[in-house]
Formats: C-alpha cells, sequence, structure tokens
C-alpha cells in the first residue's frame, strides 16, 4: 500500500492540474501520438466523454492506492481491469508504461508545482491500480 503523503501529493497534485482545462486532453493527445495501436484503440472515442471517464478513475486510483486489500476502493480496481482486458478493450499490458509516462509528462507541464517528488507520488499512487490492471488482462 502507498503512503498517505503520496497518494495526498499525487492528488495536490491533480487537482493543479484538472485546474487546466487541457489538460486531460493534452494527455491524450500526447498518449495517442505514442503509438499506432495507441492511436487505433482511440479511433472512434467520444473524448467529451472519454475525459471525464479518466478524471474519475484518476481519483478512484488514489483512493484505492490508500484503501487496504477488501476495501471498497480495492473493489472497483476488478472491474476498471476486467474493461481493459483482453476479453473488452485488449489494452495490452505493456501499454500502460506509455500511458504512465505520457499521464506524468502531462502532469509536468500543467503541474507549476510539478517536483521530482510530485513525479514518485504520481507513479506510486497509479501503480496499484497499473499492476491491477496487467494481472487482468
Amino acid at each position: 500500500m502507498n503512503s498517505s503523503p503520496s497518494v495526498s501529493l499525487f492528488v495536490s497534485s491533480l487537482k493543479r492540474c484538472l485546474e487546466k482545462p487541457d489538460f486531460l486532453r493534452h494527455f491524450y493527445d500526447r498518449f495517442m501520438g505514442s503509438s499506432d495501436e495507441v492511436r487505433a484503440k482511440f479511433a472512434n472515442t467520444n473524448f467529451t466523454t472519454q475525459v471525464k471517464v479518466l478524471e474519475q478513475s484518476l481519483f478512484v486510483l488514489a483512493v484505492a492506492a490508500e484503501g487496504q486489500e477488501g476495501s471498497l476502493a480495492r473493489a472497483e480496481l476488478p472491474r476498471l481491469a476486467k474493461r481493459h482486458s483482453r476479453s473488452e478493450l485488449d489494452v495490452r499490458p505493456e501499454l500502460y508504461d506509455l500511458w504512465l509516462d505520457c499521464l506524468v509528462e502531462a502532469a509536468r507541464e500543467s503541474d507549476p508545482e510539478f517536483t521530482g517528488e510530485v513525479e514518485r507520488a504520481w507513479r506510486e499512487t497509479l501503480s496499484v491500480g497499473i499492476a491491477q490492471m496487467r494481472m487482468g488482462y
């Protein structure tokens, strides 16, 4: 489980990023530009909806990172993993490294208080959810 200070640092940074209206759209532009495979996954995506879903999911991942095994927050991770699994969206485990790198870069550009410590908080906090996604593939 990640430490509460790390998750708190992540949430504070995320909130600063979300104050920039184009933060998540900028992330998606970066992410889709990172790979032909990623671009193809989003070919028919409604980005108005997708941006809202990602915003909510990032907060779910933060709560899950703090939650104990068996908590309600952790219980949401298998549903997210199933949605991204081979049988549904077919997001290969390797794509999560690209996803995280693109998200961290977008945060670095959007958060005026971004530091190495903030980057570690992003990576540590999201690692719980990413591990679940990879296992659920």
